[in-house]
Parts: structure tokens; C-alpha cells; sequence
């Protein structure tokens, strides 16, 4: 088992006076493997010559940390958090709330979303496809499968003055 953790500094360390916000951190994301245990002795190690380069600046410029959050995963979701990208924005120290999840919907023995105990607004807050999403998507598929385009107006003539109906002029042979 591995976790992953984020780090929150209590001030934001600045590796140079008056240096550029992209140069500046607030935040560490680190991984160890192993379960609570070996996530407590890496914390003990940064800080020191054992622990994260980072850690052990921040430590000599005299900024306090502590730990804010914790994942279970190895490499591949510390990278995918790093990928990401701001931290703060998944930092409950900064005041970041978590929001209506998917996990938190009722579901079926199958492990699938139960549907029909779920209200259209859950539905929409939770980015599923709601009955008139399903609707619309059923149109355009029997529009792909039929190969005509749903709600189509044919209409009788050209309107004339109309730019979009008109042949650009620079498409226009000149005599």
C-alpha cells in the first residue's frame, strides 16, 4: 500500500527576496509506501538531510508545515496530483470545501448509480446525464444512425441579403 500526501506551509517560501510567484511554494506533495506508520517516519525524515530538498529550505528559512492531506495511491497519483497542478485547491488548510461527489450518490447491488432514487438537480450537480441530456443524446445518435441531422429546416429559397446564405466575394468570378 502507498500514500500520497500534501503539505501545507504556514508561509508562502520565497527561495530569493522579492522572487516571482512561480519560483515561490506552499505546498509539498509527496508519496511513501507503506501504510501510516512509514508515512509518520517520512515526515520525521523531512526536514533533514533524509528528507525532500524542499522541506529542508523551507525548514532553514524558518517556515513551519503540516501535513494536510492524505491519498492512497503510488507513483502514478502522485504524478497525476503534481499534473494537476495548484495545490491550494486541494488544500483543506486553505479553506478548500470538498463538493458534492459522485461516491456520495446511492447505488445499486451492481455497484452503478441508482437512477431512480436520484432527483434530476443531484443528477446535474453531480455531472451525470439527466432525462433531458439522455433525451437529446438519444436525437443525435438516431441522427448519426440516419444519417440526417435532427431539427432540420429546409428552406424554400435562398433569402436574399442574407450574408450567411451568400456567395463570398472573393469566391465570385469577376468578367
Amino acid at each position: 500500500m502507498s500514500l500520497c500526501y500534501l503539505i501545507h506551509f504556514d508561509t508562502l517560501y520565497m527561495p530569493y527576496p522579492d522572487a516571482a510567484r512561480r519560483d515561490c511554494a506552499e505546498h509539498y506533495t509527496g508519496r511513501v509506501r507503506g501504510g501510516p506508520k512509514a508515512l509518520a517516519r517520512r515526515l520525521a525524515q523531512h526536514g533533514t538531510e533524509r528528507g525532500a530538498k524542499l522541506l529542508l529550505a523551507v525548514q532553514k528559512a524558518g517556515i513551519t508545515w503540516r501535513l494536510a492531506r492524505v491519498w492512497e495511491g503510488g507513483a502514478w497519483r502522485e504524478r497525476q496530483l503534481k499534473r494537476q497542478g495548484g495545490a491550494k485547491r486541494r488544500c483543506p488548510l486553505c479553506g478548500v470545501k470538498p463538493q458534492f461527489r459522485r461516491c456520495d450518490l446511492p447505488r445499486n447491488s451492481t455497484g452503478a448509480l441508482a437512477r431512480s432514487l436520484l432527483t434530476e438537480d443531484q443528477k446535474h450537480r453531480a455531472g451525470v446525464m439527466t432525462a433531458f441530456d439522455r433525451a437529446e443524446h438519444a436525437r443525435l445518435r438516431h441522427g448519426v444512425v440516419t444519417g440526417r441531422v435532427c431539427n432540420l429546416q429546409r428552406l424554400p429559397s435562398t433569402p436574399i441579403g442574407d450574408e450567411w446564405y451568400t456567395v463570398p466575394r472573393h469566391l465570385v468570378a469577376h468578367n
